[in-house]
C-alpha cells in the first residue's frame, strides 16, 4: 500500500504544480484581467451609471442571476485559455457558450482587443455541420476539454460544465422563445385566426348565461346556481372543442397501413422507434449488444434487407452509420441522439397524415381553454370582491371557483399529453388487434408462430420484450431496451399484481404473468447534441 500512497502523493504535487504554473502564467495572467465586453474583471467595481453591463445585459438574456452569470463569465477566461493552451479542439459547456455568443456580438472589444492582443491567435466560433459524426466528434473534444481543464483548474465545477451527455441535451432541449409572446405555454393570440370561426360561437355559447343576465345584479343562491351551470357549460365546451381539434372530423374508415418504424413512433415516440430498430438489427446480424453497448457486426447484410417502411429504413441507416463511424461500443442514450432526425421528420409527416396533433392543434385548444377559464374565473372573482364588500358569505362561491379550477386544470393535462388524432387513435388500436401481445405468447409458447415479432414489438414495446428477446446472447439487449421500463412497471404493480403497459397515447391494459425476465435498468433517455463548439 505504501506505493500507492506514494503515487497519490506524486499525483497530488504534479497536479498543484500544474495550477501553480496556470496561475503564473503570463497569458492567463492577461485573460484573467481581460476586460470581457468591456466590463472589468473585478466584480466589486461600481457598475456603469447607464446602460447594462456585459454580465448585467447576460444574466437578464439567459434568465440568471447576476452571481450566477459573473460565474460562467470567469469560467469563460478559463476557456479562452485552454483554447489558446490544450493543444487540442476545444468545446465549451453551454452555459460557457452563452457567454462565448455574447462576447462575439461585442465585435471589437472581441476581435480587437481579445483575439489581437491577447491572444496568440484568433480564435473563431464553429457551429456543427450536422450529423452522426460531427456529434461523435464534438463530444470527444468536450471530454477533452474537461481533462485540459482538470489538469489546469483542478476539479470542474459541474453545475457549469455538466457531464457529456448532459452537456449535449442541454441544447436540444433548450430554446429562444420571445417571452412578450410566451409564458410556460404560449399566451393566447386575441387577434389571430386561432379565435375565428366555429370555436368563437361555441365560447358565446360558454358565456350566454352572462350576457343574458348582469351577474352582479343577481342574489346569492341564483348567482350560484347560473355561475355553476356556467362551469358545466364552459367544461362541456373545453370537451366538444377538443375533440374537434383533436380530428374528430378525419374519417377512420379506411385507416393507412403502417410500418414497424411508423408504428413505433406513433406509440412510443423517439425512444420506442430506436428499441425496436436495435432488436431489428440484432435479429438480422448486422449488430451485437454486450454490457458495454451495441457494436457494428456486419454493416453490409443491410444492404439485403427489404423493408417497405421508410422510417424503419432510415432509423436503421442513421443508426449503422453511426456505430460504424464509432470506434467503441455506443449506449442507448448516445444512439437516441443519432435517430433524433429521423424520428423528428417522422413525426411531422404523421402530423401532416393526421395521426399526430400539431402545434396548431394544441394552441387552437389552449386558446379556447384561456378564454373560458378567464371569463369564469374573472367573474368568480370579481363577484367574490363585492361579497367581502358587502359582508356577504363567499364559501360556496370561493368552492364552486375550486371546482372550475381543478376541471381547467385537468382538460389542460388532457390536451398537454395526448399526442394522437382520434385518427391516430384508430390505427393505433386496429394495429394493437393485428398483433396482439397474447398471440406473440402463444406463437413463442408453441415454437411456430409466423407472426411477425417487429410490429408487435412496436405496439406493446416492453409488454413483448421477452417473448421477443429470447436467446441467452440477447440478453443484454433486453436489459439495456426495456430494463427500466420493466422494472417500473412491475415496482407500480407490486401491491396489486397487475401491469399497466398503456402507452401515454392510450394502449390497453392487461394482465401480465412472468416473462418479463432478469430486466435490470437500462434505457433511459437521451438528449442531443448542440453547437458543439
Amino acid at each position: 500500500m505504501g506505493w500507492v500512497r506514494a503515487l497519490l502523493c506524486w499525483r497530488n504535487s504534479m497536479m498543484k504544480t500544474t495550477h501553480e504554473n496556470v496561475t503564473n502564467d503570463a497569458l492567463w495572467q492577461k485573460i484573467s484581467h481581460f476586460p470581457i465586453g468591456g466590463e472589468s474583471a473585478d466584480w466589486t467595481a461600481t457598475p456603469p451609471a447607464q446602460g447594462l453591463s456585459f454580465s448585467q445585459r447576460l444574466a437578464r438574456e439567459n434568465d440568471w442571476s447576476i452571481q450566477h452569470a459573473r460565474r460562467c463569465i470567469d469560467e469563460y477566461r478559463r476557456f479562452l485559455y485552454l483554447a489558446a493552451t490544450a493543444g487540442h479542439s476545444v468545446t465549451p459547456s453551454d452555459a460557457v457558450d452563452q457567454v462565448w455568443h455574447q462576447h462575439l456580438v461585442y465585435t471589437e472589444n472581441y476581435w480587437v482587443d481579445l483575439c489581437q492582443d491577447v491572444l496568440p491567435s484568433p480564435l473563431h466560433h464553429g457551429p456543427t455541420k450536422g450529423g452522426s459524426q460531427e456529434r461523435v466528434r464534438y463530444q470527444d473534444q468536450y471530454e477533452q476539454t474537461l481533462a485540459s481543464y482538470e489538469r489546469a483548474f483542478g476539479s470542474v465545477p459541474v453545475e457549469i460544465w455538466p457531464p457529456t451527455e448532459e452537456r449535449f441535451a442541454q441544447s436540444i432541449s433548450s430554446r429562444r422563445i420571445d417571452r412578450r409572446k410566451f409564458w410556460l405555454i404560449p399566451k393566447p393570440n386575441l387577434t389571430g385566426k386561432s379565435l375565428q370561426g366555429s370555436h368563437l360561437a361555441i365560447a358565446g355559447l360558454a358565456a350566454t348565461p352572462f350576457a343574458a343576465l348582469f351577474p352582479f345584479n343577481l342574489d346569492g343562491p341564483t348567482f350560484l346556481a347560473l355561475y355553476g351551470a356556467a362551469i358545466v357549460i364552459g367544461l362541456v365546451y373545453l370537451l366538444v372543442w377538443f375533440h374537434i381539434t383533436n380530428g374528430w372530423s378525419s374519417n377512420p374508415s379506411s385507416p393507412p397501413k403502417l410500418g414497424w418504424g411508423q408504428l413505433s413512433i406513433l406509440a412510443g415516440g423517439k425512444k420506442r422507434l430506436l428499441q425496436t430498430t436495435l432488436v431489428a438489427l440484432q435479429k438480422r446480424g448486422i449488430v451485437q449488444c454486450d454490457q458495454h453497448g451495441f457494436t457494428m457486426l456486419d454493416r453490409g447484410a443491410l444492404q439485403a434487407q427489404h423493408d417497405d417502411d421508410p422510417v424503419a429504413v432510415s432509423a436503421m441507416k442513421v443508426t449503422t452509420d453511426y456505430l460504424a463511424s464509432s470506434n467503441a461500443p455506443q449506449s442507448f442514450q448516445r444512439l437516441l441522439v443519432a435517430i433524433h432526425s429521423t424520428a423528428t421528420n417522422a413525426e411531422s409527416q404523421m402530423r401532416e397524415s393526421g395521426l399526430l396533433r400539431s402545434t396548431e392543434q394544441r394552441n387552437r385548444f389552449r386558446v379556447g381553454g384561456f378564454s373560458v377559464a378567464g371569463i369564469l374565473l374573472a367573474v368568480g372573482g370579481l363577484r367574490c370582491l363585492q361579497g367581502i364588500q358587502n359582508d356577504r358569505p363567499i364559501g360556496f362561491l370561493v368552492l364552486e371557483m375550486i371546482l372550475a379550477t381543478v376541471g381547467l386544470a385537468v382538460a389542460f393535462h388532457m390536451a398537454g399529453h395526448e399526442r394522437l388524432t382520434s385518427l391516430g387513435k384508430s390505427v393505433q388500436e386496429r394495429s394493437q388487434r393485428s398483433y396482439p401481445e397474447t398471440g406473440l405468447k402463444s406463437a413463442q409458447q408453441t415454437d411456430g408462430g409466423d407472426l411477425d415479432e417487429l410490429p408487435s414489438l412496436a405496439c406493446w414495446g416492453p409488454a413483448v420484450a421477452a417473448y421477443v428477446l429470447t436467446d441467452p446472447s440477447e440478453l443484454f439487449t433486453n436489459d439495456m431496451l426495456y430494463g427500466e421500463e420493466i422494472q417500473a412497471a412491475q415496482k407500480a404493480s407490486s401491491s396489486t399484481g397487475w401491469i399497466d403497459w398503456s402507452s401515454s397515447d392510450g394502449g390497453s391494459s392487461f394482465d401480465f404473468s412472468g416473462g418479463g425476465g432478469d430486466a435490470g435498468c437500462g434505457g433511459g433517455c437521451g438528449g442531443c447534441g448542440g453547437c458543439g463548439g
